[in-house]
């Protein structure tokens, strides 16, 4: 008889209690707004995520929640669910009431620069938030949670985040249609799950207990489903729709639908991110990375009353570099079940689906003949110096995020062709703030490409969140059909890897959409351009750099690269002559000179040494 090694037992004593779980806790389901004037104020105070258990997390914990301003008290954690209609005109409030600055992004929609919630819409505390916008998106679970500059893990780990259900419109044959054939009752037979982890500090000499809010944790975590720890979940024996959230801050989740043995029970996949896909999908397992949602059918018709079924998250079975697997997270991660779902009597409406597969959605994916651009954006891993510390940090194209950079500017009207690839050795989740796109390749660290049919989950449907394993490549499609702007620093939309330490560590960038008004930035070749003159001295400059010309009233100077990158901008007062310039923000290298005042314009090309 073999004897098991010492540390295939110590894991083993681990997975099995960590799998000795008592699911006591009834789940919360957050509560609904159908006002299009919704009301939101971002709020302290405390959350019990652990009611009906033992141990030190019985307790109120300090948290911070979206609170319905019409309806105070309703939520202690995350946020209430908003439901959106196409073409509703929404004039939406978001109070902050935290002592430091927030913002509020709503993840995955389709809005004006001005009310997309990213890190240039900042709400400073005691401040309130107004956007007013239509909803152009249609049929999707979107969500909404906290975007400011170095502080959206922190606020995210703390509550910050809600559900979003973008109704069916009645108006269009097809999703209305769907709308009356598949489950739609908000808290009935339409569930939202929002999957999460949290790491609690306990204070031995109070008692007390917080959340570990800042970056990073491998191991000592607790997973919850709508901020409760080991929920259970009530479902009529009728046709059941579950909206899944991967709202952590750096985890993936592989999950899988299983019955008490831990075998799959049968589960149909209906939508992506961004919408429907074009029919149903049974799929064993789904991998969703941070940011991820999917939609889900469960088909409980005829099972017996006191049925347990499990969501559980098959750990092994995540790929390598993977964040939330076991290597990860120093071994503490295993195969374990996150919710139970227990199958009770009651009456729900008779369901009209007969069978699988069912058809959805015609794809909406642009052809690649209308592609007028492509891009290549590289995730990289390199060291850069950060106020004098040396650190080896993730990044696109080997630059840190600077919210006065323009990163790449987009021509509206345009379909563009965009490439991802991940030079690292970690997964990171790919989202793109603005747009919804369609994974066309993908081509793995070996060079092979994976057969779409094979990973419907990535190729039929519309997506703004997409995994980039180690060594991928993945090209997508979209076209950026409105909300042009001029190229200005405030009316960018961020992309970014959606592992939030690595965002506020700078693994972001920006993008403009612009509305084409104007010469390109970078078209100097063309006298006819300048209307006005300009003079800049020296030039190449190195610390010294002087514009000599008339301005009657204040202007505005930009930089760009070669690229046509926006990389600084300045507002210069009224002047006649030579005016001293602030070259310090300028990067190294040749750069565009847009010099625009009430009289005209004038370009020129400068060069900075350093």
């Amino acid at each position: 008889m073999k004897t098991l090694p010492l540390k295939f037992l110590f894991f083993l004593l681990i997975s099995t209690a960590l799998n000795a779980q008592e699911f006591v806790n009834p789940i919360q389901i957050p509560p609904l707004i159908k006002d299009d004037a919704y009301q939101l104020n971002v709020i302290e105070t405390q959350h019990n995520f652990n009611p009906m258990g033992t141990g030190p997390l019985n307790t109120m914990v300090p948290t911070f929640a979206f609170e319905d301003a019409k309806n105070p008290g309703t939520t202690s954690i995350l946020g209430p669910t908003l439901t959106w209609g196409f073409q509703r005109q929404l004039t939406p409030t978001v109070t902050n009431m935290l002592n430091e600055v927030t913002t509020c992004h709503w993840h995955g929609a389709h809005v004006p620069q001005f009310a997309d919630g990213g890190p240039h819409q900042r709400i400073m505390p005691g401040d309130t938030w107004r956007p007013a916008f239509e909803v152009k998106d249609k049929s999707a679970t979107m969500w909404y949670h906290p975007h400011a500059m170095g502080l959206t893990y922190e606020h995210v780990q703390m509550g910050l985040s809600g559900m979003i259900i973008v109704e069916d419109p009645v108006n269009d044959p097809i999703l209305s249609f769907l709308h009356d054939v598949l489950p739609t009752d908000y808290g009935v037979d339409d569930f939202p799950l929002i999957f999460q982890t949290k790491k609690f500090n306990v204070d031995d000499s109070t008692g007390q207990v917080t959340i570990q809010a800042e970056q990073g944790f491998k191991k000592d975590y607790e997973y919850m489903v709508n901020g409760i720890i080991d929920p259970v979940l009530e479902l009529p024996n009728g046709m059941i729709r579950l909206r899944l959230l991967n709202g952590d801050g750096k985890f993936s989740f592989n999950l899988a639908f299983t019955d008490e043995a831990g075998d799959p029970i049968p589960a149909q996949m209906l939508a992506t991110d961004a919408g429907y896909m074009t029919r149903t999908h049974q799929l064993p397992e789904i991998l969703m990375a941070p940011g991820e949602r999917t939609e889900w059918l469960l088909d409980l018709r005829g099972t017996t009353v006191g049925t347990v079924l499990y969501v559980r998250n098959n750990v092994s079975r995540l790929p390598d570099g993977i964040i939330g697997n076991s290597t990860t997270t120093q071994g503490y991660a295993v195969d374990r079940n996150l919710l139970k779902l227990v199958v009770v009597d009651r009456p729900l409406p008779s369901s009209p689906i007969i069978a699988f597969p069912i058809n959805l959605l015609p794809s909406e994916q642009p052809p690649i003949s209308q592609v007028s651009r492509e891009r290549l954006k590289t995730f990289r891993q390199d060291t850069f110096i950060v106020n004098d510390d040396t650190l080896n940090l993730f990044n696109i194209d080997s630059v840190l995020m600077n919210m006065m950079v323009v990163n790449d500017v987009v021509r509206l009207d345009s379909t563009e062709l965009w490439t991802i690839d991940n030079q690292t050795a970690i997964g990171h989740p790919w989202h793109i703030h603005d747009i919804h796109f369609w994974v066309t390749k993908i081509t793995d660290a070996n060079g092979i490409d994976l057969a779409p049919g094979d990973y419907p989950e990535l190729f039929d449907g519309p997506k703004d969140n997409v995994l980039v394993q180690p060594g991928w490549k993945v090209s997508y499609i979209t076209t950026f059909s409105d909300y042009g702007t001029e190229i200005q620093f405030d009316s960018s939309y961020m992309y970014h890897c959606h592992i939030l330490p690595h965002e506020d560590r700078g693994m972001m960038g920006q993008f403009v959409v612009w509305n084409g008004l104007g010469d390109p930035p970078t078209s100097v070749a063309d006298p006819e351009v300048s209307t006005i003159a300009m003079t800049v001295f020296p030039n190449p400059a190195r610390d010294l750099l002087y514009l000599d010309g008339r301005s009657s009233g204040p202007s505005t100077l930009r930089f760009f690269d070669l690229q046509g990158r926006l990389v600084h901008q300045m507002l210069l007062p009224a002047f006649d002559g030579a005016i001293e310039l602030d070259s310090a923000p300028l990067p190294p290298g040749m750069l565009v000179m847009d010099w625009q005042t009430k009289e005209g314009r004038a370009l020129t090309k400068v060069v900075i040494q350093r």
